[in-house]
């Protein structure tokens, strides 16, 4: 595949020597990218200096994967996206994980586009898809379009995902024409937890079919990529079969091309009880609480700031 060329009209002023210089000579340079395979074998293929969507096709089509996980704020999408993390997502379940509700449906379009616009601005090579949250789109094609504008232009998205089956195709399709990337998420769907009846493995024996049939009408519609939550692995293979682009399970077996986790969950920052398709990684509320313990206890006894933290 050819190299990306620079952007046609310019990218603003970006003087010589400065980072903003740097990151345009990497935009048409994709081997100046940070390089996540360092240390693999010779001739291995380089990354991209900047994932796109056609990124993520091509690696379905090669057999490869990638992973994605949300992010809400600066240094978590700055941290993330230079481990090599290829798509961040500013999902509504910031709703959960920033604002403190208990469920996704309360978010609203203005308080996610300032999370999108720190991750997008932070994260110089990851793929920057955002949620439309509940109530911003189902109305009509004309009111997603202009939700979906709102995000890229104001929360600088790459992308956005919706919620729902083949009953949005031709919402899809409008946003699309719009030209307004669209990952569509199907299987569970949490803005829908209360019409599902809970929190309810989707496309079990005959029902894997309409899963199916969802897929392949958000793509024809002109969908990217194929998000599926909780569903059984068998199905979401079957999902994966039946259409061009590529999927990204969640609770979704090890079939599709990538995976997400919610950031909280993967680092062990949220405490409780973890669903089953959760992995973690670290234990960062434990690690946060012992540090926030330990400066405490410097603080009461006086040992903190000592003469090398004074002026």
């Amino acid at each position: 595949m050819p190299a990306e060329l620079a952007a046609p009209y310019g990218n603003g002023p970006a003087p010589a020597g400065t980072a903003a210089a740097a990151a345009a000579a990497a935009e048409t340079s994709p081997a100046a990218a940070p390089d996540p395979t360092a240390g693999q074998e010779a001739g291995a293929r380089k990354p991209v200096a900047k994932i796109r969507t056609h990124h993520l096709r091509q690696a379905k089509l090669n057999g490869e994967r990638f992973a994605m996980l949300t992010a809400y704020d600066q240094y978590t999408a700055e941290i993330f996206d230079q481990a090599g993390i290829e798509v961040l997502l500013v999902g509504d379940s910031a709703s959960n994980n920033v604002f403190g509700n208990e469920t996704s449906l309360p978010v609203t379009v203005d308080e996610l586009l300032p999370l999108c616009r720190a991750v997008t601005r932070s994260a110089k090579r990851a793929l920057v898809v955002a949620d439309l949250p509940f109530g911003s789109y189902e109305v009509s094609a004309q009111q997603a379009v202009a939700t979906g504008v709102r995000f890229l232009k104001e929360g600088l998205a790459h992308a956005v995902k919706i919620e729902g089956g083949k009953f949005y195709a031709e919402t899809v399709r409008a946003m699309v024409q719009a030209g307004i990337p669209v990952m569509a998420h199907i299987g569970f769907t949490p803005q829908s937890e209360h019409a599902l009846g809970g929190y309810r493995v989707q496309g079990r024996g005959d029902d894997a079919q309409r899963l199916i049939e969802d897929a392949v009408a958000l793509t024809d519609a002109g969908a990217f990529c194929v998000l599926m939550e909780m569903v059984p692995a068998s199905t979401a293979a079957a999902v994966d079969a039946a259409v061009d682009v590529p999927t990204i399970g969640i609770g979704a077996g090890n079939a599709t091309t990538g995976q997400v986790l919610v950031w909280q969950d993967m680092a062990g920052l949220r405490g409780g009880r973890m669903a089953k398709f959760v992995k973690q990684y670290a234990d960062l509320r434990a690690s946060l609480s012992d540090a926030a313990k330990a400066y405490g206890e410097d603080v009461r006894s006086g040992q903190f700031p000592g003469p090398e933290h004074s002026f």
